[in-house]
Order: structure tokens, then C-alpha cells, then sequence
């Protein structure tokens, strides 16, 4: 009898996974479904893109590519966002590595105003703070510059790494700074030769939510940028025609937009997975 009841268990645990892995693959395809659509389109001809309806069986070509990748000012755009984002991407990280361990490890006088304050950035529209950067930037003379872009996207990633990266340190046993001080370490040798590699998960998964949202962002770029630091997202914003769309020349900007992104994802994959889970089990 209790052989019986272990194999139905075995056979319901197993439809359970079944079911799971179903439901899972369901929702992966319908998720994979617009990026499919745009795939199929950018290799379409202009005039087989706008076919209604879509126009399944076709000829693949490649012009689409053609023509963006030899159009100077869309590599340009390109470069520009692979410059700011990654930039600001660097700052967010190391400012958000040291003020998220500082936030763990010290208390003075102030510092949950301050911790606080830097998460209401978060939550304030970004469209709050297009006019006074545009103005701050004109003030300054740094309109249209690297350092302006770089900067105003620094405070867009910095608070979602100080909060994570505060997380991630609270999480750490304090144990080990302190067996590192008390082997003669110095607490920038501690943070560096052991805190900093402990949670270097988290900081690659961090930095690459942070990426991403650099890249992807519109409205501080559309009022911001000029004709040197125009980035990718703008470029293509102002690609579309005021009476007809080009949907192949769209789509193709899309799938190259989201190339970087992708590269950036895989090759920080196993990082980014270990970065997320990390503190959720405790044992």
C-alpha cells in the first residue's frame, strides 16, 4: 500500500513539473512573440512591411541592415550610447558600491534621511527633472556633452545600486570584515580583497538593471542631447515619418538597439542569477 501511495505521489509530483514547465514555456513564447514580429519585419522589404495582412512567406534580405549600418549618423548614435550608458554605468556602480557600504556598515547622524532621500529619486518621474538639468547643463556650458549625459544618467542608475548594493552588505556575515581587520587588514583592504569579491553577484546584476535602463531611456536624452551626444533611442524617434512609417527601417533599428542589451545579458548571465538570489536563502 504505501508502495502504491509513493508512486502516485512520484507520478502527481511529476504532472505538477509537467504542468509548471507548460505553463512556463507558454508564457516565454507569448513574451517572445514581439520580438519575433520585429525580427521577421526587419528583414522584409519597405514595401512587403506594411502588407496587410503580414506577409508570412518572403524572401530575407538584408538592405535593411545595409543601409542603417552604412548611415554614418546612426553608427554614430550607436557609439554615443555605448559611451554614456556605459559610463554612467561605471559611475552608478563604484558610487553605488561605496555609499551602499557605507550605509551597511556606519551610523551617523542623518543617514536615513539620506539613504531615504536617494530612494525617492526612484520614484519621482524622470520627467521631473528634464527642465532643470536642461537649464543646469546651459548654466554650465556643458549642453550637448559627454560629461552633462554621463552625469544625468549617473543619479538615474545610482539610487537602484545603493539600495541593492545596501542589501547585498547587510546580508554579508560582518563576521568576515572582521576577521579580516583582525588578521591586519585595513577597512579599504577588507572592502576590497573580501566584501567586494562576496558579493560581486550582486554588483554585476546591479549594474546590469542599471545598464539597461540607461540605454533604454528616452526623455532625458530627447531634451538633453544635440547633434554630438544624440543617443540610439533619439535616432530613431527621429527616423519617423511625419506621413507614412517605414516599419522595416524601424524594426531594424529595434533589433540592433536591442543587440547590446542582449550581449551585455549573456555574458553576465550566471552573475546576474546568482546577483538576484542572493540573501534568499539563509541557512
Amino acid at each position: 500500500m504505501k508502495k502504491i501511495r509513493g508512486v502516485h505521489r512520484g507520478a502527481a509530483r511529476r504532472v505538477r513539473i509537467a504542468l509548471k514547465h507548460c505553463v512556463l514555456g507558454a508564457v516565454a513564447v507569448f513574451g517572445l512573440i514581439p520580438f519575433f514580429l520585429i525580427a521577421t519585419t526587419s528583414l522584409k522589404l519597405p514595401s512587403e512591411s506594411v502588407m496587410t495582412p503580414p506577409k508570412w512567406l518572403f524572401t530575407p534580405t538584408m538592405s535593411n541592415y545595409r543601409i542603417l549600418l552604412s548611415t554614418p549618423e546612426f553608427l554614430h548614435a550607436i557609439m554615443n550610447s555605448l559611451i554614456i550608458a556605459g559610463g554612467a554605468t561605471l559611475v552608478s556602480t563604484v558610487t553605488g558600491v561605496l555609499a551602499g557600504y557605507a550605509f551597511s556598515r556606519f551610523k551617523f547622524r542623518g543617514s536615513g534621511v539620506v539613504s531615504y532621500a536617494i530612494l525617492i529619486l526612484r520614484m519621482v518621474p524622470p520627467i521631473t527633472f528634464v527642465i532643470p538639468y536642461f537649464l543646469l547643463w546651459r548654466t554650465l556650458r556643458l549642453s550637448d556633452t559627454y560629461v552633462a549625459m554621463i552625469l544625468m544618467y549617473t543619479t538615474l542608475g545610482m539610487p537602484l545600486l545603493v539600495w541593492m548594493m545596501r542589501s547585498f552588505f547587510v546580508d554579508l556575515p560582518i563576521e568576515m570584515e572582521e576577521a579580516a581587520l583582525v588578521d591586519g587588514c585595513s577597512r579599504w583592504q577588507a572592502l576590497r580583497l573580501i566584501i567586494i569579491p562576496a558579493v560581486s553577484p550582486g554588483i554585476f546584476a546591479a549594474s546590469t538593471l542599471a545598464f539597461i535602463a540607461v540605454w533604454n531611456e528616452f526623455m532625458f536624452a530627447l531634451y538633453n542631447t544635440g547633434r554630438v551626444t544624440r543617443t540610439l533611442p533619439v535616432e530613431i524617434y527621429n527616423s519617423l515619418g511625419y506621413y507614412q512609417l517605414d516599419w522595416a527601417k524601424l524594426s531594424t533599428s529595434a533589433v540592433i538597439a536591442i543587440i547590446p542589451a542582449i550581449l551585455f545579458i549573456a555574458f553576465t548571465q550566471k552573475n546576474i542569477v546568482r546577483g538576484l538570489t542572493m540573501g534568499a536563502v539563509k541557512g
